[in-house]
């Protein structure tokens, strides 16, 4: 790994909405690359849309459609690596996939494993986990609810990665229940629900959500967390950015609030070298001939 720095963003994504959501990430892909960033991480479905409604596939597109052939002439001109969320359309049938794509192509392909209590109606779940090597790191993902689970982050570990993406389209609800219609337009009430579910999971240092702190720290690698942000037209998320260091360290995150924005970090790979030079690192201390029962059949 080389020293080099990387962005996550909140994007208020708009379900189905392509032309608008790739005029956000052309404009925060031309934001990050000026300020010196080697990557920029952008949330779960962030092109056409992450959530539980019937409509989320209808923007589907193949790997090598318009919207990689858009996000990879911006990678290209800006010379960045992107990490987008798209619906994919691939042999037939829909997955929730992250790509990287850099300026010489298509880096690498996720897609979403672990499907949370909807999606089993919108998406195939994939069975391979990927490692893209783009030079100066190499990068794992872990889509949002992929990331509930420690078997994702050790396989990505394992197999080579020293950063982790986080990309996520985490959906709220209000204080006491009920539905959340904030629509990031002008509804005061609203938007103070919307900011205390940001509290909940941003004030607290280092910031979970989900422990992914200790699961960074568990396999030494850096994490960048990305969000969707307000309401797209189905549900409302949450939004967040930060980024964490192999010791589990924040070493940055967005400050609460409802707009596009993004937050940059510098990785180091000392820190890296060092969270695995420590005598307590899981990794240098498994026993895999103990573990057949994590893949038992039950």
């Amino acid at each position: 790994m080389q020293r080099f720095t990387v962005a996550a963003t909140q994007v208020d994504t708009r379900c189905l909405d392509v032309d608008h959501n790739l005029e956000v990430h052309a404009r925060l892909i031309a934001e990050t690359a000026a300020a010196g960033c080697n990557l920029v991480v952008f949330p779960e479905g962030s092109v056409t849309g992450s959530n539980g409604s019937a409509d989320v596939v209808r923007s589907a597109e193949p790997c090598d459609g318009r919207i990689y052939r858009v996000l990879q002439a911006e990678a290209a001109r800006r010379g960045i690596v992107v990490s987008y969320g798209f619906c994919e359309l691939h042999r037939g049938t829909h997955y929730n996939t992250s790509a990287l794509v850099g300026p010489d192509g298509l880096l690498g392909l996720q897609r979403k494993v672990h499907a949370s209590y909807d999606e089993f109606f919108r998406f195939r779940q994939a069975y391979d986990w990927v490692v893209a090597d783009l030079g100066f790191c190499r990068v794992g993902t872990a889509i949002c609810h992929d990331s509930d689970f420690f078997e994702s982050w050790r396989i990505l570990a394992l197999k080579g990665a020293e950063l982790i993406l986080l990309p996520h389209a985490n959906r709220t609800m209000p204080a006491g229940g009920g539905e959340l219609t904030f629509d990031g337009r002008g509804r005061e009430e609203t938007t103070d629900d919307l900011l205390r579910a940001q509290a909940e999971l941003l004030d607290a240092a280092p910031v979970p959500p989900r422990l992914h702190d200790a699961l960074a720290r568990d396999n030494a690698v850096f994490a960048a967390f990305s969000d969707q942000v307000g309401f797209d037209g189905h549900s409302t998320h949450v939004g967040g950015a930060y980024v964490l260091g192999p010791d589990g360290s924040l070493l940055q995150r967005s400050e609460p609030g409802t707009a596009t924005s993004w937050v940059a970090a510098d990785l180091d790979p000392e820190s890296l070298v060092r969270a695995r030079q420590n005598p307590w690192f899981a990794l240098r201390k498994r026993r895999p001939e103990t573990y057949d029962e994590l893949v038992a059949r039950r």
